[in-house]
């Protein structure tokens, strides 16, 4: 099972949507669309009728839903008033803070199977070092307890990933993604790259994104699915496979890999080769 994120064009290259129970870092910088992928991952569970939970540093309810309202996004508004949706602006300033300001929120209104944000983790540990590795592994830990969850980071002026405030998350965390604004024209603008994403296949490269009122986060990419183990079945019925290759195939595919054909045949072809 998989956590569908509603972005749209996202799951197709995390392998079919964020594995349960993990958290799953969201880098970049002001302006690359953060708070958007994380108000759109909270819609989708809105709409599937799941709890979601936002914790922020920077926006009270009212601002998330003057947010959701220009794009749209009136579910989320109306989830915020009802109750379905919390919202809380956290006056942590440090990372000791973590077990009775948000942890405790959390567990508090949680059901153990919630969506939640962490909107953004920097202020908590951009003046520390690499020694608080223990304090947010816990933390994180805590988070797959409670349910499945988007952790921003800020990317830093430098544009390097190798600060303890963005390399920590990225190193502890399930998967990351990392949102770029390049300033190459309005199609190329905005790039998204999968970073990495534990015990899951993920799409290499990166992937142009659009943000739409309505819409929310697109990802644009090239990639052409296979519908499923049968359309396997039908491209190499004609090839000299065994039963251990068949398996293979059939494992990738079930595990909601996209593939070109044009990969499968390539494989074949070299499968065949070795095995005269």
């Amino acid at each position: 099972m998989r956590i569908k994120t509603g972005i749209i064009g996202f799951d197709t290259i995390i392998g079919g949507g964020y594995r349960p129970s993990t958290v799953n870092i969201v880098v970049g910088a002001s302006g690359t669309g953060k708070t958007i992928f994380s108000l759109q991952f909270l819609l989708k569970g809105i709409e599937n009728g799941e709890k979601g939970i936002y914790v922020s540093f920077d926006m009270d309810g009212k601002a998330i839903m003057v947010l959701a309202e220009s794009l749209g996004w009136y579910e989320l508004v109306k989830a915020i008033e009802e109750g379905t949706l919390l919202v809380t602006r956290s006056h942590a300033d440090s990372i000791s803070y973590l077990n009775e300001d948000i942890i405790g929120y959390i567990e508090n209104n949680s059901d153990g199977n919630a969506r939640i944000v962490i909107d953004s983790f920097t202020p908590l540990i951009s003046s520390l070092d690499f020694t608080v590795r223990k304090d947010i592994n816990w933390f994180f830990d805590q988070l797959r307890a409670s349910g499945t969850s988007i952790v921003t980071v800020e990317e830093p002026f430098t544009s390097t990933l190798s600060k303890p405030d963005v390399a920590l998350p990225i190193f502890l965390g399930d998967s990351a993604v990392y949102l770029k604004n390049i300033g190459y024209g309005e199609a190329f603008s905005r790039t998204i790259q999968v970073i990495k994403h534990r015990a899951s296949w993920h799409a290499d490269g990166v992937f142009p994104y659009r943000i739409f009122p309505g819409l929310g986060i697109v990802v644009e990419s090239d990639i052409d699915e296979y519908k499923g183990a049968e359309d396997v079945e039908a491209t190499i019925k004609d090839s000299r496979v065994d039963d251990s290759l068949r398996k293979r195939l059939r494992f990738m595919i079930d595990r909601n890999v996209p593939v070109t054909k044009s990969l499968i045949e390539r494989v074949l072809r070299i499968y065949e080769s070795e095995s005269k």
